[in-house]
């Protein structure tokens, strides 16, 4: 069997994530924290997983 062209060229197709895209998803998600009740003093101690952690907990 022989690999095709799309087969070879798919790794160069895949899209590059970025750190601006991660920033932007950050603070659309604290931004919903805020809404929800949660401080921003309260934000500004939480990491990544713990802001996670909170969307899912007050989203149910």
């Amino acid at each position: 069997m022989r690999i095709r062209r799309a087969m070879r060229k798919k790794p160069l197709r895949r899209p590059v994530k970025k750190a601006r895209f991660k920033r932007r998803r950050l603070m659309e998600q604290k931004k919903r924290l805020i809404s929800v009740g949660i401080t921003e003093e309260q934000l500004v101690h939480m990491n990544v997983q713990q802001i996670r952690a909170a969307l899912r907990e007050h989203a149910a």
